[in-house]
């Protein structure tokens, strides 16, 4: 997860550069401009340097600060343990959901990698059963191991024989 949130703190970065470095250049070199984009503006009688800039830093901090606080959530709401009989999926925080995925009942599990999560070696699995239920795996890391894992474990169960006793 810390790879997530490094990667949206460099996007966020890289977009208030943009943004600020054009409102920047838009004021130094357009007349119109500098009315859209003052260089300062008094409140209360203080003096605010460039208001639209620390707008536009302040906008895209709230919305970073919202993803990392979505993906905190993501990862307490969701956990996921395979074991050799099936896969347990606990779900929520206050309401704990706990759902057992039995290798009888077990179908398909179907692997999403969008360009995003590619990049940092993450994916989405949704695993199918007989029952036509789904299961969503949220930002598991190295998806298709954990894929071919997941087939390999619950695609096979595990079956018991019991020899009969002797009377």
């Amino acid at each position: 997860m810390s790879v997530l949130y490094l990667l949206y703190g460099l996007i966020s970065l890289i977009v208030v550069a943009v943004l600020v470095g054009l409102e920047l250049l838009s004021s130094s070199y357009f007349g119109i401009a500098g009315v859209l984009f003052p260089a300062s503006i008094a409140l209360a009688g203080m003096t605010i340097p460039y208001p639209v800039e620390l707008l536009t830093v302040a906008i895209v901090l709230v919305v970073y600060l919202g993803e990392v606080i979505h993906l905190a959530l993501l990862r307490a709401r969701h956990k996921y343990d395979l074991r050799e009989d099936g896969l347990y999926v606990d779900s929520g925080i206050l309401n704990l959901q706990n759902t057992f995925v039995a290798a009888m009942a077990f179908s398909d599990a179907r692997l999403f990698m969008p360009a995003s999560l590619r990049l940092i070696r993450r994916g989405n699995i949704v695993v199918d059963t007989n029952d036509s239920r789904h299961f969503n795996l949220f930002l598991i890391e190295n998806p298709t191991e954990v894929q071919n894992l997941l087939r390999r474990t619950l695609g096979h169960p595990v079956v018991r024989v019991e020899s009969p006793s002797p009377p």
